[in-house]
This record gives structure tokens, sequence and C-alpha cells, in this order.
């Protein structure tokens, strides 16, 4: 089944907007994320063939080759962090006593989610800011669903633990 003639502009948009998201989450530099997103949709086109639906996903297909590509981009070299290009939050619609909370509580989160190994701080991406399945994230990291619960609840301490440290 040729997977790209089933799916819209509208599905391609979705893609590399999730796929910039976690390549931004991942690399922490807004130039490196956009460029393993291009990479990626390049690959995707080429490999289309390739694609199985009885696999898994097309999400979780394009968000393994963008992972991969953001790999393959921090093996080359290492960026340093861009946090501010991508905002978290609307500052629009709260008071700046509120709106510094916030951003007080995102860096405190941030720092924890920083000093996690990157194995951890992937399924949590994966999981918690990308909503993907147990299984979908299984295809993305090529381990079994078992294997991804029991990683995400330890990550999950492990987070725990490094924002108790850090607050």
């Amino acid at each position: 089944m040729n997977a790209l003639r089933t799916i819209t502009t509208d599905d391609i948009k979705e893609l590399a907007n999730r796929g910039f998201s976690l390549a931004f989450q991942i690399l922490r530099h807004r130039e490196d994320a956009a460029d393993a997103v291009q990479d990626s949709l390049h690959q995707l086109y080429r490999k289309q063939n390739q694609f199985d639906q009885s696999r898994g996903s097309l999400q979780a297909w394009f968000l393994k080759i963008v992972r991969n590509r953001c790999i393959d981009i921090q093996r080359k070299s290492k960026p340093a962090a861009n946090t501010s290009d991508h905002p978290l939050v609307d500052d629009s619609t709260v008071t700046p006593d509120k709106s510094a909370e916030q951003r007080e509580m995102i860096e405190l989160a941030r720092k924890a989610m920083d000093e996690l190994p990157s194995e951890s701080r992937e399924i949590l991406l994966l999981r918690d800011f990308h909503d993907l399945s147990y299984a979908e994230i299984g295809q993305i990291l090529s381990i079994p669903g078992g294997t991804v619960m029991s990683r995400l609840h330890r990550a999950r301490q492990q987070l725990r633990k490094q924002v108790m440290e850090n607050h």
C-alpha cells in the first residue's frame, strides 16, 4: 500500500508540526530542529513504499524517522540550548505575577528534564508531551510495550526526584 496516496496535505502539515516539536525538544535548537524535520519529510517521501500500516501508525513511523535524524545531528555537534524560541505558555492571557510564576515552574521542569538521561527524557516527551500510545512509543524506540511502561514509570520517578532536589 502506498501510504502517501491516502494522506492529505493537512496530514503532512500535522506530521511536520509534531516532528518539529519533538525535534526541538530533543535538540533545543530551532534551526537544527527544522533541518531534522525537512530531512525526515524527504526520507518519508523517498521511503513511502516501506510504510506498513499493520506495524503501526504513520505518525509513529515518521516520529521515529525524526528521532533518528536528531540522534544523527547530536552525534555531529552539540548545539547550544535555545529555549526562548519556542514558548510553552501564552503570556497574553495571564497577569504578570501569574506569568512569572508559570515561567519559574517551566524553568524548574525544564531544568529537571535536562538533567535526566536522554533515554528517560525521550520517553517522557513522547508520552506526556506528544500523547503517543505505548504501542507508538514502542514502535519509535524499537522496544516492546511492557518495556515502554517500565521505562516510563522509571523516568517519571527520576523526574519527580529531580524536581524535588531542584525545588
